[in-house]
């Protein structure tokens, strides 16, 4: 499920779980259109049906943007695997139904190291 990690210190950190409602008035940080789209499925959703959720893309995630979601009042997208990520950050639920399959994530054309790493990984499932 795709969900939603907030500073520590956030009011939203109190909740278990969000409604969508609940993001009401945030800025909510999504990876840029064309990344996945299950992440623009909820992006056209959200500009649709709930034009008080401000969404703002950004270009990759990364150390700065975890660090930018803990510094501010902003809310994160993500996923419930990368909640111990960021020690000040709070991963939660939320309830909009939404999700997208998680694997490793690599550039698309690969080389070095991590093509060496796919290649093992491609060659184990195979043989599963």
């Amino acid at each position: 499920p795709l969900c939603c990690a907030v500073s520590i210190y956030h009011p939203l950190a109190a909740k278990n779980k969000l409604a969508v409602q609940d993001l009401y008035g945030h800025n909510l940080l999504l990876m840029h259109r064309g990344w996945s789209h299950y992440v623009d499925e909820l992006r056209d959703d959200l500009q649709a049906n709930h034009p008080q959720i401000h969404t703002t893309d950004f270009d990759i995630y990364s150390l700065e943007i975890f660090n930018r979601c803990e510094a501010s009042h902003d809310v994160l997208l993500c996923v419930e695997p990368w909640a111990s990520v960021h020690p000040l950050l709070k991963v939660i639920p939320v309830e909009w139904g939404y999700a997208m399959p998680y694997g490793l994530l690599h550039p698309p054309n690969p080389e070095g190291t991590v093509r060496k790493f796919l290649d093992a990984v491609q060659s184990a499932i195979a043989k599963q």
